[in-house]
């Protein structure tokens, strides 16, 4: 049987996107420039304090985690790229080193996590590249304590179709989700949305609740499987 190779343009956009790697995936993801408005929206929509444990699904090179370690937080950032874990690490140094951030390689789609470790989950400019969205929301909401929330910032397929020549290649390598199917699978997950807002040049922030339980507590600790 023959194996088709991949695409020169899945190369790339592995590369610089959906599992940067080398130097030049390093640099796109320690300064993200374009995502810096929607890091700024999701503090702003779903704020996190010195009494939160956040996670970080897709966390890239540790920009997102910086900001919001900044509020006294204590943290957990998920990638499947080694190069990202590790500029993460580099932007991230002194958290690691206070014991209020740590760093693991998974899956979204089987977060090896157990169920309500974090008060508050994060998914931002990575959700469009899950093989199984559907799966990624409800790990995100296995992992997410009752009363919690779930902030996922993606993009729709207007935004799509409207994206100029230069990012076109990589837009088509995105799987596309309208909110209303994001808040479907959150519903099945037991989530609820309380907020969609659009993201300029980027997509849209959606916000999820998971409800709050008479018998429910805050973990203690985040402990891996």
């Amino acid at each position: 049987m023959t194996v088709r190779s991949r695409s020169h343009g899945d190369r790339i956009t592995d590369a610089i996107a959906r599992k940067p790697s080398g130097l030049l995936g390093k640099l796109l993801f320690r300064y993200p420039f374009a995502h810096l408005t929607g890091f700024e929206l999701a503090l702003k929509l779903a704020p996190t304090s010195a009494s939160d444990v956040v996670l970080d699904v897709g966390c890239g090179g540790g920009v997102f985690l910086r900001e919001a370690l900044r509020t006294g937080c204590t943290a957990t950032g998920l990638d499947h790229s080694p190069d990202m874990l590790a500029t993460a690490a580099s932007v991230n140094a002194a958290a690691i080193r206070e014991e209020r951030l740590t760093l693991a390689e998974g899956d979204a789609g089987a977060l090896p996590f157990q169920e309500a470790s974090f008060d508050k989950v994060f998914c931002l400019n990575a959700f469009f590249f899950f093989s199984e969205p559907a799966a990624a929301i409800a790990e995100m909401a296995r992992v997410t304590r009752a009363g919690g929330s779930v902030a996922i910032l993606t993009t729709a397929k207007q935004w799509a179709c409207d994206a100029n020549w230069l990012v076109r290649p990589l837009v088509r390598r995105m799987r596309c989700h309208e909110p209303e199917t994001l808040s479907g699978w959150a519903a099945e997950a037991g989530l609820r949305t309380i907020r969609i807002e659009p993201v300029p040049k980027s997509g849209y922030l959606q916000i999820f609740e998971k409800a709050k339980h008479p018998a429910a507590r805050r973990p203690e600790a985040i402990c891996p499987v």
